[in-house]
């Protein structure tokens, strides 16, 4: 929806000498597509963005073609109790974030659109604090009380979803991503 992500799509593009692709700006929930365009969609890690995952899922199954795929990866909640913690901290971290959904709810969603799940699998990526917390260029103040948080568990006392462990004298967690796709009937 940026137009600075754009430029970053545009200039790897060319840079690997891709011409085969059309750079459009547009709006997840409202996508400036007919139905049935595609015979692809890829979501990569953007569902844990949108304020209406349904409406943006709706709107991709909407412009793919019958027998067309929707793939979806995304991080995957953690269990339901540590689900508040989880988005608080990541929220924290990215403002831009809204909510981790879980295996069940994607499933939902694929299977509300009467989409055929053919694959479903989730991998589980070690991931260290500080670079992650780098990645978004976390506010020093924020990124030590996420720190605080996650050493806090380590030594036994409160819990963030994240299930942090030390590894060389650094803070790790393993992220976990969830790839599904769906064939539109």
């Amino acid at each position: 929806m940026t137009t600075a992500m754009l430029a970053v799509g545009k200039a790897e593009a060319a840079k690997q000498r891709l011409l085969n692709i059309d750079f459009v700006q547009g709006d997840a929930e409202k996508l400036p597509f007919s139905d049935n365009s595609f015979d692809i969609v890829i979501s990569r890690l953007a569902f844990h963005h949108f304020p209406n995952p349904k409406r943006c899922f709706s709107e991709m199954v909407r412009v793919l073609k019958t027998g067309g795929k929707l793939v979806v990866m995304d991080m995957e909640a953690t269990e339901e109790t540590l689900r508040n913690a989880e988005d608080e901290i990541e929220t924290l971290r990215d403002p831009s974030h809204m909510r981790n959904l879980s295996k069940k709810e994607f499933t939902e969603m694929f299977q509300d659109s009467r989409l055929l799940i053919t694959t479903m699998d989730c991998t589980e990526l070690p991931v260290s604090l500080s670079a992650w917390l780098a990645l978004t260029n976390t506010p020093a103040k924020i990124a030590a009380d996420i720190s605080k948080r996650f050493m806090d568990e380590i030594n036994g006392s409160g819990l963030t979803g994240f299930n942090p462990y030390e590894k060389n004298g650094k803070i790790y967690f393993n992220q976990r991503w969830l790839i599904m796709i769906g064939k539109k009937l």
